[in-house]
């Protein structure tokens, strides 16, 4: 552990930069008639044809040159060519209500600056459409990769009335001018969205999970860990989403690879380590579930918690992880019943499984740090 905080610290000590592609977040009113739709983006990725849903670095793409030569322009010169080329965003919506496609027209170009080169700089496009009903589907094309849907009450964007997550091309629900989500639909929404965060979606998550299963297949020891686990990550991230607790991503995602590692790399060495006592693994469990907590936090703040119904919409959330990993340890407990019986389970499954988890921990840390 104390070589855990020593790299913890010497970490801490500096900010790496990124070219880091995140999720477009989309907030969009519905109103006389009218469609309002709010997308912030790193724009220089559709102009040089970044593929968002294969690629979430654009040093990795093989565009990054082009890409490089658009986050060098100004915010001014940014702003001409994105008006200009106005029709390369717009072709990227697909708007649909009763009468067939729209065909939004953009608005408003607000570019934040953003000085470091090193970092991807948001710009929020405006897109104004007039609809013939009260119902509607988006769907965005894949390049712009995964998007977070918020649809706001009014243009105060006081309350959030609805919120999903939309993988690459994936078509949206059928929207609609509603009053406030209902007690059940917002639990519903929310629950779901909680579910979706860890599977499929969040793989780094999933892994930790699996490598807390494969410290010791007897349930009283497995309940105990992620119950651990559930305590100090909910703790952390109702904290965190009620703007209480906030460390920097930058800080909090190499951790979370750092913590897959050491929780799967303890699952080989834990006799040598003498780190096999209850007691020392639920202390490891807990601090790993508060930096976890924080990453969940993220994602959530991304998405938007229905402000009217802010507790439920962040009880939801959580309860929507925890079954979420609940089912993982269930399939797994499942899979591993006659197995882990065997002589050679440690040796051909244990270890051979929790190693490929600590080496991708490893690799993630590593990526996740300096590149």
């Amino acid at each position: 552990m104390k070589k855990f905080f020593i790299l913890f610290f010497v970490f801490i000590s500096f900010q790496t930069n990124s070219h880091e592609i995140k999720p477009a977040v989309v907030d969009i009113i519905i109103f006389d008639g009218s469609l309002s739709i709010e997308l912030s983006i790193n724009a220089e990725t559709v102009l040089a044809d970044v593929d968002a849903s294969t690629y979430q670095d654009t040093n990795k793409s093989p565009e990054s040159l082009i890409y490089d030569q658009f986050r060098a322009l100004s915010d001014m010169e940014l702003a001409k060519i994105i008006n200009d080329q106005s029709i390369k965003f717009i072709n990227k919506i697909k708007v649909v209500d009763e009468s067939g496609s729209l065909s939004p027209r953009l608005e408003k170009i607000d570019i934040i600056p953003e000085e470091n080169l090193e970092l991807p700089r948001e710009t929020k496009l405006k897109f104004m459409s007039l609809i013939d009903s009260d119902s509607l589907t988006l769907q965005f094309d894949k390049f712009i990769g995964d998007v977070v849907i918020r649809q706001f009450s009014d243009t105060s964007k006081q309350t959030v009335i609805y919120a999903s997550y939309l993988k690459p091309a994936e078509v949206s629900e059928p929207l609609s001018k509603t009053l406030p989500s209902s007690f059940l639909q917002t639990a519903v929404d929310y629950l779901v969205l909680g579910i979706e965060h860890i599977v499929p979606k969040g793989l780094d998550h999933i892994l930790f999970v699996i490598g807390i299963f494969f410290y010791s297949l007897r349930l009283k020891s497995l309940i105990g860990q992620i119950t651990m686990f559930t305590i100090a990550h909910s703790l952390t991230l109702i904290l965190a989403s009620l703007n209480l607790v906030y460390i920097p991503a930058f800080i909090i995602e190499p951790l979370i690879a750092l913590s897959i590692s050491y929780i799967a790399f303890e699952n080989i060495l834990q006799k040598k380590l003498s780190l096999n006592s209850a007691l020392s693994r639920y202390i490891i469990i807990f601090i790993f579930g508060l930096i976890h907590g924080l990453g969940f936090a993220f994602v959530l703040g991304d998405i938007g918690l229905n402000t009217s119904q802010l507790i439920l919409s962040l009880l939801s959330f959580n309860l929507g992880v925890e079954v979420a990993q609940i089912g993982i340890i269930i399939l797994l407990f499942i899979l591993m019943i006659v197995p882990s019986r065997q002589p050679w389970y440690s040796l051909y499954i244990q270890f051979p499984i929790s190693g490929i988890i600590g080496l991708i921990g490893l690799y993630w840390f590593i990526e996740r740090v300096f590149f």
